[in-house]
């Protein structure tokens, strides 16, 4: 990130304050044992709804189990998924759409129809197939969440490729003698890694919805493990008593979307991504 887009982004005050907000989840659902919560398998029938305190941030559950810790410790599964989803997609995706954009031809047309061939699949199909390939309830269909994604990053990575790839530094790499490779890592990603950075932001943010929604429908981690969309289906049934069991993981979720979604805006709006590429 270079000076002037740094100052930018710091003049953003919603995405300072997302950014900061985002780095605190992140750092609470990291920094379990440091913070003395880690038990959020044990039972205490005798302490169930428990009035908020230290020992119990959030209160306690119908079992008796420690709320915060299971937010936390599901904010882990969570947000760790949706981050390994997120990489795949990008990665794949980007690659792809690399290659579709600058070779064009032949190479944009296999790619781009298998881009709409993985696009024709049922997003659930994909869940169970991976859930049922790989093992129920280990969290395998983070798999499903990045293959699902990479059609639309590679139609947007080779959008932001087609920009640049008559571009005068493009070609006098080209007149200079520069390798294929060469050009790829040394022109075109370098001029792309923003629009790579800002689409990595919002797959992210649909990735721990999609996660959070899987969990819900119970396809994510096996009971007893939390995850925040599990944890909401878990507590359903007390929403009219102890609503408050189901708001706390929505809140999380809530929070963790927009300020990831935030974030991509603060940097789109740095690095002013709509009025063209840097050089």
């Amino acid at each position: 990130m270079n000076r002037r887009a740094l100052q930018r982004f710091l003049h953003d005050k919603a995405a300072v304050i997302s950014l900061i907000v985002f780095a605190l989840i992140l750092l609470a659902c990291l920094g379990m044992p440091v913070l003395g919560y880690s038990d959020y398998v044990s039972l205490d029938i005798g302490n169930h709804y428990a009035p908020v305190s230290l020992t119990h941030p959030f209160s306690t559950d119908n079992l008796g189990r420690d709320v915060f810790t299971r937010v936390m410790i599901g904010g882990r599964y969570t947000l760790g998924l949706s981050f390994l989803s997120t990489l795949i997609a990008v990665t794949c995706g980007t690659l792809l759409g690399i290659l579709a954009g600058y070779c064009g031809g032949k190479t944009d047309s296999i790619l781009m129809r298998i881009s709409e061939a993985i696009s024709a699949i049922p997003y659930i199909l994909l869940v169970i197939f991976f859930e049922v390939s790989l093992g129920w309830g280990k969290g395998w269909f983070f798999l499903a969440i990045a293959f699902a994604q990479i059609p639309a990053i590679l139609r947007t990575i080779r959008s932001a490729v087609l920009k640049i790839r008559f571009r005068e530094y493009i070609e006098a790499a080209r007149a200079i003698g520069r390798s294929t490779p060469y050009i790829l890592f040394h022109h075109v990603l370098h001029n792309i890694s923003t629009a790579i950075l800002v689409q990595a932001c919002s797959s992210y943010a649909s990735a721990i919805i999609s996660c959070s929604i899987l969990g819900y429908l119970e396809f994510g981690i096996s009971f007893p493990t939390p995850e925040w969309g599990r944890m909401v289906a878990d507590y359903f049934h007390l929403v009219q008593s102890h609503g408050f069991l189901v708001v706390i993981p929505c809140v999380f979720i809530s929070l963790s979307v927009l300020t990831v979604t935030l974030i991509g805006n603060g940097l789109r709006d740095a690095f002013d991504i709509r009025g063209g590429s840097h050089d």
